[in-house]
């Protein structure tokens, strides 16, 4: 009966992060003036950090573990989206 409930949970969870990877803020354009070097730094760090997040949706498709173990990496990597979200919402 668990192994059927997590086959049935797992199509969804794959879902939800295909979904939540279809929000991923794209790099912008590079500064126009001179003296932006903060706006390059923040491109930079978020870029950074959309590249640590697709790294680990790609661990997440590919784990193996039981059901709580999934829907704890499910939770781990929605929060890691938003936060990235979050940080390309305030440039």
């Amino acid at each position: 009966m668990r192994g059927s409930r997590v086959r049935r949970l797992w199509p969804v969870l794959s879902l939800s992060l295909l979904a939540a990877g279809c929000n991923m803020p794209r790099s912008s354009p590079p500064p126009s003036s001179a003296g932006s070097s903060a706006e390059a730094e923040k491109t930079q760090k978020m870029e950074e950090k959309a590249a640590e997040y697709q790294r680990h949706a790609e661990e997440v498709r590919n784990m193996e573990g039981t059901e709580q173990e999934k829907i704890d990496a499910m939770s781990s990597l929605d929060q890691e989206r938003r936060d990235l979200n979050e940080m390309s919402e305030s440039k």
